[in-house]
C-alpha cells in the first residue's frame, strides 16, 4: 500500500550520500534520477547536510564518515550516535545504507540495488553484512516504499523475507546510455591486439579471478588474444590483480576515461561477466548497446537484463567460462549479427525516457499528486503495482 504525504509539501528529499564514496552504478543512477525528477525534489542531503551540490573531496570524506559513524551506532544501537534527521517530506533513500540517518517511516521510500550482504555473506566484509542486516531487517518491519532496480533482488528479498508479491515493492529498471561518450581514444599502452573485455568493480563478487584462469585454460593469448579488465577495487581486488600480473595476455586498468572506456567497447571482440551477484548489470547492457555480444552468469540479475541471446556460464566453473571465451573468439560474423540484433531488442526496456516516467508514477502516487497527462494509460497500468 502506498503512503501518503506527511504535509501540504508535494516534495521529497533525497539522501545522496553514497555520491561521496561511490561512483560505481549506484551513482550514476541515483544522479540521473535526481536530474530527472528535480521538481519533486526538496532538500538534498549529503551525510547530515542538505546541500546544493556535491560536497568536494575533504568535505566529502568528513561527511563520509559522520554518515558511517551514524550507521554503525545505529546498528550496534551505541550509547554514542547521532541524533536521526527528522524531515517534514518523506525521504528517497538511494541505498539503504543510509536508512540509519533517519527515522524510517512508512511514507519514505528506498532504492535497493541488490541484497548481496544478506544473501552472499561471503563476498563482502563482515561490518557491511552486520549494517546490512539490521537495515533490512527494519525495512522489512516498517515496510517503507521499495524499488528494486531488478527483478532478481526483489525475488531475493522477498524470499528472504518470506513477502508476498503484493509487499515485495516494484521494480523500475535503470536507465542506459549508449554513443554519449567522449570520442574514443585507445588506452595508452595498449597494442590493440584482439581481446574480450570485462567492466566491473575488481574482486571476489565480479570473480574475476576464475575469469582470468579460464583465459589461461583457453589458450587464447597463444593465439594472440589479450583479456582487458577495468574497474574500481572491492574486497578481493589485491588475489586479482596478483593473477593478473602472472597471466599472460591478461591486461587490468585501474583508472580509465570515458573516452578510453568507449574506445575499449567498440573495439573487443566479446564481453565476459561472471559475476557471482548483481543487482543489475549496467556493464552488460552498455556492451550490448556497443554492439558486443556478452557471456554472462546464468540465472542471475545478468541474464534478466540480456535475454535469450548473451552466451550463459557457470561463474564456478573455469571450463564452462573458458569454452565461452573461445566461442566468443571464434564467433562468426552471421551469429554475432543475429544475436547483436536480438540483445539490442532486450536493452530498449532501459531508455532514459521510460526511467524517469516511472519514477515520476511512483513519486506522484507517494505524494499524492495528480497524474500528469503526458503519461501513457498503459504505461501507467504497468507501473502501479501495490508496494
Amino acid at each position: 500500500m502506498l503512503s501518503h504525504r506527511l504535509d501540504s509539501d508535494p516534495r521529497i528529499d533525497v539522501d545522496f550520500t553514497l555520491s561521496i564514496h561511490n561512483r560505481t552504478g549506484k551513482y550514476f543512477i541515483g544522479r540521473e534520477l535526481i536530474e530527472g525528477v528535480s521538481d519533486f525534489i526538496g532538500d538534498i542531503y549529503y551525510g547530515p547536510l542538505a546541500l546544493s551540490a556535491r560536497p568536494g573531496r575533504w568535505l566529502g570524506s568528513l561527511l563520509g564518515r559522520i554518515q558511517y559513524l551514524q550507521t554503525r551506532g545505529h546498528v550496534r544501537q551505541s550509547s554514542w550516535r547521532l541524533p536521526q534527521r527528522r524531515s517534514h517530506r518523506p525521504v528517497l533513500h538511494l541505498d539503504p545504507f543510509t536508512v540509519g540517518s533517519t527515522a524510517l517511516r512508512r511514507e519514505d521510500i528506498v532504492l535497493c540495488h541488490d541484497v548481496g550482504p544478506i544473501t552472499h555473506p561471503e563476498l563482502f566484509e563482515p561490518h557491511v553484512c552486520k549494517a546490512y542486516e539490521a537495515i533490512y531487517n527494519q525495512i522489512a518491519t516498517v515496510r517503507p516504499n521499495v524499488v528494486f532496480v531488478s527483478h532478481a533482488s526483489q525475488r531475493a528479498y522477498g524470499a528472504r523475507y518470506n513477502t508476498g508479491p503484493s509487499m515485495t515493492g516494484r521494480v523500475i529498471y535503470p536507465a542506459i546510455h549508449i554513443g554519449n561518450r567522449a570520442a574514443p581514444v585507445a588506452p595508452r599502452d595498449f597494442h590493440g591486439k584482439p581481446f574480450l573485455l570485462t567492466v566491473g568493480s575488481i574482486g571476489d563478487r565480479k570473480n574475476q579471478i576464475s575469469c582470468i584462469a579460464a583465459f589461461e585454460r583457453s589458450g587464447l593469448s597463444d593465439r594472440g588474444f589479450h583479456y582487458v579488465m577495468c574497474g574500481s577495487r572491492e574486497p578481493g581486488f589485491e588475489a586479482a590483480a596478483r593473477a593478473a600480473e602472472q597471466t599472460p595476455g591478461v591486461v587490468m586498468f585501474h583508472y580509465l576515461t570515458d573516452a578510453e572506456l568507449s574506445w575499449l567497447y567498440q573495439h573487443a571482440c566479446g564481453f565476459i561477466l561472471a559475476s557471482r551477484l548483481e543487482g543489475f548489470g549496467l556493464p552488460v547492457a552498455e556492451a550490448i548497446g556497443h554492439g558486443l555480444v556478452p557471456a554472462i552468469t546464468k540465472a542471475s540479475a545478468l541474464e534478466e537484463v540480456a535475454g535469450d541471446a548473451a552466451l550463459l556460464i557457470d561463474a564456478d566453473d573455469i571450463d564452462d567460462i573458458a569454452a565461452a571465451m573461445c566461442r566468443l573468439a571464434a564467433m562468426g560474423p552471421a551469429e554475432r549479427e543475429d544475436r547483436k540484433k536480438v540483445l539490442l531488442r532486450s536493452i530498449d526496456r532501459f531508455s532514459p525516457d521510460r526511467f524517469i516516467e516511472q519514477w515520476r508514477i511512483l513519486l506522484r502516487e507517494v505524494l499524492g499528486r495528480e497524474p500528469e497527462r503526458l503519461i501513457s494509460s498503459g504505461a501507467a497500468r504497468e507501473t502501479q503495482c501495490p508496494l
